[in-house]
């Protein structure tokens, strides 16, 4: 049976499909899901809404949309990943070109797809990291984008 996590971020749910579990060691692979759906819309007030939109992502499938990513459990039990703390992302088509050479090398920035990227870092001069919470495994997926929001 697929097992997923759930996260709830104020009306909306985001999934993912968990594989790959090892229980013993708290690893596992993560790959975003997400239901696709055209909710019926009703005419009415300022704009339509959707009264069943519960029901209709109830009702639909989860498509894979992302590509899978290692998590881990800590050891309250709740699964996440460590990812590095961005302080800041700017265009590099907005930056003076003498800024942009000074950052190429630096250990706080990075250049990617068109934009620099300058990370937090700790007293030591590394990177900052944190501990992003995904939730708890449950069996269903809970996908849910609130269209009337």
């Amino acid at each position: 049976m697929a097992k997923f996590i759930n996260k709830r971020i104020y009306t909306d749910i985001e999934s993912w499909l968990v594989t790959e579990i090892d229980e013993a060691r708290g690893t596992a692979m993560a790959t975003p899901v997400k239901k696709i759906i055209r909710p019926k819309m009703v005419p009415g007030g300022f704009a339509g809404n959707c009264p069943d939109l519960d029901r209709e992502f109830d009702a639909a499938e989860p498509v894979i949309a992302g590509k899978p990513f290692p998590i881990r459990r800590n050891k309250d039990g709740i699964w996440g990943f460590r990812h590095e703390v961005i302080s800041l992302a700017l265009p590099v088509e907005g930056c003076k070109a003498e800024w942009i050479e000074s950052k190429r090398n630096a250990p706080d920035a990075e250049i990617a797809d068109g934009y620099i990227w300058l990370y937090e870092m700790t007293k030591g001069g590394k990177r900052k990291t944190t501990f992003e919470k995904l939730g708890v495994l449950s069996d269903t997926c809970a996908y849910f984008y609130d269209h009337n929001f």
